[in-house]
């Protein structure tokens, strides 16, 4: 599962908090990627829905839309339902990373990837830099025979060359349909991204089959918990 969750940028945060906590139970997820999740007071939002839903929790910050509260930190989030036998930060290019999660499964790892690329429209060489680092990265990490997956914010549609670099090594597992929907109430007007699928969940091995689909669209009484909402993918791939 990825989710955007959308850090404290309203009023309602604890409440969509609670509906974000519902969500993911529901879903019954080994692996949960968040991006916008908060930093703040001792704390994270990480820490918490770990807490509450008993799953193993990291979070680094990384380059993010700033948070009016300056006491509040953005950044990236794994859950995991086993522990991690590692967790590292890759620098992609700027300020932006990818947080990856390695889990020991067997004989081999499963490494497990989230990250935010820039969100401007005028960021195109950022993105293209940030993904083809992001490449790399899956190279060296599928070498040596582990199982790799990468969830996140992409910011790109799928048509866009950094989507289309990702391609080259991983395989899409996301369902069709828009992740960032003028349909959602939270969402700004005048979003270049509005309307189209911006978040991913990608296999660097292909998949001997996938289910995919789209949560988080009204369990906030009726509102969605964030102004994305979550993809989720039942993936099953060969030893």
């Amino acid at each position: 599962m990825t989710w955007n969750v959308w850090g404290r940028f309203d009023d309602n945060w604890p409440r969509r908090h609670r509906a974000i906590v519902d969500t993911i139970h529901a879903q019954s997820v080994d692996f949960v990627a968040l991006q916008e999740t908060w930093s703040a007071d001792g704390t994270s939002q990480a820490s918490m829905l770990g807490a509450e839903l008993r799953l193993s929790s990291t979070f680094a910050p990384s380059r993010m839309p700033r948070d009016p509260d300056p006491g509040v930190q953005l950044g990236l989030a794994v859950l995991s339902r086993y522990p991690f036998l590692g967790i590292e930060r890759h620098a992609l290019a700027g300020e932006t990373i990818a947080l990856r999660a390695e889990i020991r499964l067997g004989e081999r790892s499963l490494h497990f990837l989230t990250t935010c690329l820039d969100w401007e429209e005028d960021h195109d060489t950022q993105r293209a830099e940030q993904a083809g680092a992001l490449v790399e990265l899956v190279e060296k990490l599928s070498a040596a025979g582990d199982k790799v997956f990468v969830a996140g914010d992409l910011n790109a549609p799928p048509d866009r060359p950094e989507i289309g670099r990702l391609l080259s090594v991983l395989y899409d597992c996301s369902p069709e349909g828009d992740t960032y929907s003028s349909r959602n109430p939270y969402l700004g007007h005048g979003e270049w991204l509005a309307d189209h699928r911006i978040d991913y969940i990608l296999s660097a091995t292909e998949p001997s089959r996938y289910r995919s689909w789209l949560a988080g669209l009204n369990e906030d009484d009726g509102l969605p918990p964030s102004d994305h909402y979550a993809v989720v993918a039942d993936i099953a791939v060969a030893d």
